[in-house]
């Protein structure tokens, strides 16, 4: 059991270095994006003090973070379990619709370069930001796993800055792609798909969340 926690801790742990810093990235691109947008892909630059800002943060507190941890029971790994392999899924599914280009935000730091659309297909057609559902998921059934306080810490952070991050991403698409957007973000649930998906004639080559 001891090596099984000892896996969990450290996929947790580099799933957090890896990932927990991305929305923080995005909530200072998406406000200014006509700003950055004149450095093209250099833009991504900035992304190397935010990693390493937090990246040195969390191995700071890494003892703390993985510590004081709670029982589980049966049905806590069960949930952790299913939430990360809901993760997962929905990782594949954004990989069938999107290039990693796409994946990255491309289209939206240098959209001269690399032009881009709305997608009404695959899981697109169900919900907005599947990639942030999926990173949303995977924390919160890492948190499971764990049962390390410090990770749902980070995971209801990770949460909370969707939520703030997808709108400001939304605003920026709407002036991008206009009603196309407007009438797509009508249709689809930005996360939780509705129990009746309403069918759409796919565009191709484009973004519906685009990296999201």
């Amino acid at each position: 059991m001891d090596v099984l926690d000892g896996a969990i801790d450290f996929i947790a742990f580099l799933y957090a270095l890896l990932f927990f810093p991305a929305p923080f990235f995005w909530l200072l691109i998406h406000p200014a994006i006509r700003f950055w947008r004149r450095f093209g892909r250099r833009a991504y630059w900035v992304a190397i003090p935010v990693w390493a800002g937090f990246a040195g943060l969390l191995l700071l507190y890494r003892e703390k973070i993985l510590g004081n941890r709670f029982d589980r029971t049966a049905p806590i790994w069960m949930l952790g379990i299913v939430l990360v392999a809901g993760g997962i899924w929905l990782n594949r599914q954004v990989r069938q619709q999107f290039t990693w280009k796409r994946m990255i935000g491309l289209p939206e730091i240098n959209p001269g370069k690399h032009p881009g659309g709305v997608v009404r297909s695959g899981i697109y057609g169900w919900m907005r930001h599947p990639r942030y559902m999926e990173f949303m998921l995977t924390f919160t059934g890492l948190a499971f796993l764990t049962s390390a306080p410090g990770i749902f810490v980070l995971a209801i952070l990770t949460f909370l800055m969707y939520l703030i991050v997808a709108p400001l991403e939304e605003r920026e698409l709407r002036d991008q792609y206009g009603a196309e957007y407007t009438a797509y973000a009508r249709e689809v649930p930005r996360f939780l798909p509705r129990l009746r998906w309403r069918s759409s004639s796919p565009i191709s080559s484009g973004t519906g969340g685009s990296h999201a």
